[in-house]
């Protein structure tokens, strides 16, 4: 009788099921990188891939084939609904997510409770739906997969990218493209190194150290520094714009990164056309300090025209802008390239030794207005009633 009583406590008690022993029916098996996410397939005359997915808790489960959320060919399994859809990805929102008018998916089901999900279905390798992948079972195939919890189809805490054969049994990671590295760096070198150093000469070092100031007029030292750097920075911005489009294939705007990278392009651009646009300078004398004819004095600069304040003030907005805009898309490709918080805060020190820069210079009194870095602060030149200077009221000689 105990023997009896201690079989009945035995068969009470429930036993857990191994993702083994779930997959013993497949023929291979693989827990996926960083994730804990398992997962079993099986290629049926080859020509038909079994999968079954297996994750230790109630949630959502998506497999994508394909390298980019922007196009890929899904398969989702709803935790709440219990419902399992062949599916499209155009993007990264919910929006984006576009059940296929033709389900080439099988003996599809997903099973839901607290301690585990398990997703099933089966597929042919090659469907008559053209926005299906085609899969290759010996090739080595790019995946994507997203686990989410399962009341929020919307949120996603795992996820993924990597690559499987099929065939083979074997996954492995999928490095990123050489090109895009190089990307990387050169968005860096260009927005968080030499773009920050260009605005900080240009706003404080239109007069230079030693220069014999309001004697010496006119230094082009920032001017050529300005106009210069910030040309070999938009070359650099395009150059690895290019390598991105190389490396992705072509455009994909589905990440908030790519939106602002281009928001931060397009005005670098219209900066520097803009620039080409801001009137003409004029002035007493020219560029090599000789008098011009009184005919010819005038200038929009000179006189500060309405065209001219209009300018300056786009000019200088768009810039700091375009400062803020390149370097939220910084931050936002450290995350894409999925970087430690070394990445972040290495950026954020960046941003302080600039902001320190610049108080430091502040505190120095290194700021002097365009007009009065050329023209000096004499009220007989006509800008200077619009200058914002202590020494406006005085006639320098």
């Amino acid at each position: 009788m105990p023997a009896v009583w201690l079989l009945l406590l035995l068969l009470a008690i429930p036993h857990s099921v191994s993702a083994d022993e779930y997959c013993k029916d497949y023929q291979h098996q693989q827990t996926l990188i960083d994730s804990d996410l398992r997962l079993c397939w099986s290629l049926s005359n080859n020509d038909t891939l079994r999968v079954k997915a297996i994750h230790p808790s109630k949630v959502w489960i998506g497999l994508g084939f394909g390298k980019l959320m922007s196009n890929a060919d899904a398969i989702i399994g709803y935790a709440h609904t219990k419902e399992v859809k062949d599916s499209h990805l155009t993007g990264r929102l919910l929006s984006s997510v576009q059940t296929d008018a033709e389900q080439n998916i099988h003996h599809a089901q997903i099973d839901v409770d607290e301690n585990m999900t398990v997703l099933v279905f089966e597929r042919a390798l090659k469907t008559s739906d053209e926005s299906d992948f085609t899969i290759d079972p010996n090739a080595d195939i790019d995946i994507i997969w997203a686990i989410g919890d399962g009341d929020r189809f919307s949120f996603h805490g795992e996820y993924g990218a990597q690559k499987l054969n099929f065939s083979a049994g074997t996954q492995y990671t999928r490095d990123i493209p050489f090109p895009l590295l190089v990307h990387a760096a050169l968005m860096v070198l260009a927005w968080a190194v030499m773009s920050p150093a260009i605005i900080t000469i240009t706003r404080y070092f239109k007069v230079t150290p030693g220069q014999a100031f309001p004697k010496k007029l006119d230094n082009k030292f920032w001017w050529i520094t300005h106009w210069l750097g910030h040309s070999v920075v938009i070359a650099t911005s395009l150059i690895a714009f290019v390598l991105s489009l190389m490396s992705l294939n072509g455009l994909d705007t589905s990440t908030i990164h790519a939106k602002i990278g281009l928001v931060a392009i397009c005005l670098s651009l219209i900066q520097a056309f803009y620039g080409w646009a801001r009137g003409t300078k004029g002035g007493p004398v020219d560029d090599d300090g000789n008098p011009v004819p009184s005919n010819k004095v005038f200038g929009d600069h000179y006189n500060m025209t309405i065209y001219r304040r209009v300018f300056e003030w786009l000019h200088k907005s768009l810039g700091y802008l375009l400062l803020a805009a390149s370097h939220v898309a910084i931050y936002s490709g450290f995350f894409l390239f999925e970087l430690g918080a070394w990445a972040y805060v290495a950026m954020l020190v960046s941003e302080l030794v600039m902001f320190a820069f610049y108080l430091f210079f502040s505190l120095q009194h290194r700021w002097v207005d365009t007009y009065h870095a050329i023209w000096g602060f004499s009220r007989r030149h006509p800008g200077n009633k619009y200058s914002k200077s202590p020494y406006k009221d005085v006639d320098h000689k």
